[in-house]
């Protein structure tokens, strides 16, 4: 199995999906990735995350869609 889910304009890596919103006709993948910067050793730096969400439609991405809905038909059981 791939890490990866090629979409049609996307590709995602499957680590960062956080969680994904299964509605009537379509789906919310939220994504979360982690920044850090700087010297933790000593107590410095900074540490960011940046959630990012995207839908997929059956009817605008009907492709994409039915990509998603065989990962999680197959892949996740």
């Amino acid at each position: 199995m791939s890490r990866f889910i090629r979409l049609t304009n996307i590709i995602i890596n499957k680590n960062f999906i956080h969680h994904i919103e299964i509605n009537k006709d379509k789906f919310i993948i939220h994504l979360m990735t982690n920044k850090m910067d700087g010297l933790f050793a000593f107590g410095g730096g900074a540490s960011e995350s940046y959630n990012t969400e995207f839908e997929v439609c059956k009817t605008k991405h009907s492709i994409d869609y039915k990509i998603v809905t065989d990962w999680i038909d197959n892949d996740l059981k």
